[in-house]
């Protein structure tokens, strides 16, 4: 009788474990690459050494290593300082993506994205935020199944 007691109080203690240990589990890595010529071909190269002017291309993979979906996962990316995001580079198979302009506060479509000027009159204008002014990059990721990957990435100007 003691030996069931234990057993249950046993398997009561790992259910929870288990619970855990069922969940998403995404791990993430990037690579920054640059398209160069090389005896008359293009090809990409790590971006070791970048120049005024040069194209970076950033490619975020990522695997769910849990054992269930995950849904709605934000990848979250900053522009990197002394680049511009290139408009219209950003790519990712099944995702929402999204830009901020505020240090990733928050997030919005282009056509949203939006900020307020002080007019000398006195009254504030609504602008559309211009790609120099992207902060973040965000991608939301409908879904992303169990041992599931996929990539996502943009591209940047160096200044």
């Amino acid at each position: 009788m003691r030996k069931i007691i234990l057993l249950l109080v046993a398997a009561v203690f790992l259910m929870p474990a288990a619970e855990v240990l069922a969940k998403p589990l995404l791990t993430m890595s990037i690579k920054a690459e640059k398209e160069v010529i090389i005896n008359n071909e293009k090809t990409m190269v790590a971006a070791d050494k970048v120049e005024s002017g040069d194209v970076i291309t950033y490619v975020i993979s990522y695997v769910n290593t849990g054992d269930e979906d995950a849904t709605d996962a934000n990848v979250d990316d900053p522009i990197p300082n002394g680049t511009v995001y290139v408009l219209g580079s950003a790519f990712g198979d099944n995702a929402d993506i999204t830009f901020s302009i505020d240090g990733g506060k928050t997030f919005k479509k282009p056509s949203l994205l939006t900020y307020e000027i002080k007019l000398p009159n006195g009254k504030t204008e609504k602008k559309i935020a211009s790609p120099e002014q992207y902060t973040h990059v965000r991608w939301t990721i409908n879904k992303i199944s169990a041992h599931g990957s996929g990539q996502v990435g943009f591209k940047v100007k160096v200044k």
